[in-house]
C-alpha cells in the first residue's frame, strides 16, 4: 500500500470527524467563523493562502438558480482551488470541489476561464504539477486545509481525466470560432465534473475493504 496515499486518506476521514466531534460539518467549518453565508462572498474574506507552496482557496456559493446539474438543489457551496502566480492576475485555476449541507463532498468540476480569471493551463501542465500540491495554513482554517489538501492527492488520477474532459469541452465549443472567445462566453461556465464521492474513491484506491 502506497504510505503517502494511506496518510492522505487518514486526514481525509479523521478531519471531518473531529469537526463533527465539536458539533460542525466542514461546511459550516468552512465559513470561518461568519454567522451569514452569502451567495458569492469569500470565506475566509481574504481566501486561505499558503505563500510558500503558492496555493490558494476559498469556499462560496452560487444563487439557487446559477447552480447547475443533478445536484443543484443539494449543494450547499463549493472551494475554489489555485495556485498563485508571481503578481495579481497570474494565478491559475486547478478545480472546484462541491458539498452539501452536511459537508459531504459531492462532485468535482473545472470550469471556463471568465469565471476565476487568470492564467489556463492546459491538463497536461496541470497534471505535471498536481503531485506537489500542497495547501497549509495557520489558525482555525488549518485542518480544513490539509483536507482540501488529502482530497487533492487522492483523487489526482481523476483530476487528471477530468481536466483532460475540461480540454477536450473547450476544443468542442470553440468549433468555428477562437478559443479566447469561448473564454469570455458566459453561456459556457462548468466545463467538466466528476464524482467526489470519498468511500467509493477508497475502494477504487484499496484503502478500503
Amino acid at each position: 500500500m502506497n504510505a503517502a496515499l494511506h496518510e492522505w486518506a487518514q486526514q481525509a476521514v479523521a478531519i471531518p470527524l473531529a469537526y463533527a466531534r465539536r458539533g460542525q460539518s466542514l461546511a459550516q467549518a468552512a465559513l470561518a467563523g461568519a454567522r451569514r453565508f452569502e451567495a458569492l462572498r469569500h470565506y475566509p474574506a481574504h481566501d486561505m493562502v499558503d505563500v510558500v507552496h503558492g496555493t490558494r482557496a476559498f469556499y462560496h456559493s452560487h444563487d439557487a438558480a446559477a447552480r447547475w446539474g443533478d445536484a443543484a438543489d443539494q449543494e450547499h457551496g463549493h472551494f475554489h482551488v489555485f495556485w498563485d502566480g508571481p503578481r495579481p492576475g497570474a494565478h491559475v485555476h486547478l478545480v472546484a470541489l462541491a458539498l452539501d449541507a452536511r459537508g459531504q463532498p459531492l462532485h468535482w468540476f473545472t470550469t471556463n476561464r471568465w469565471v476565476t480569471a487568470g492564467r489556463w493551463l492546459d491538463a497536461a501542465a496541470l497534471a505535471r504539477r498536481l503531485p506537489s500540491f500542497r495547501l497549509q495554513v495557520n489558525g482555525r482554517l488549518a485542518p480544513l486545509a490539509r483536507w482540501l489538501t488529502a482530497m487533492v492527492q487522492l483523487f489526482a488520477d481523476e483530476l487528471v481525466t477530468l481536466l483532460q474532459a475540461r480540454d477536450a469541452a473547450l476544443l468542442a465549443a470553440a468549433r468555428g470560432r477562437s478559443r479566447r472567445s469561448v473564454w469570455a462566453d458566459r453561456s459556457v461556465e462548468v466545463l467538466a465534473h466528476i464524482d467526489a464521492a470519498l468511500p467509493a474513491r477508497l475502494q477504487r484506491l484499496g484503502l478500503l475493504p
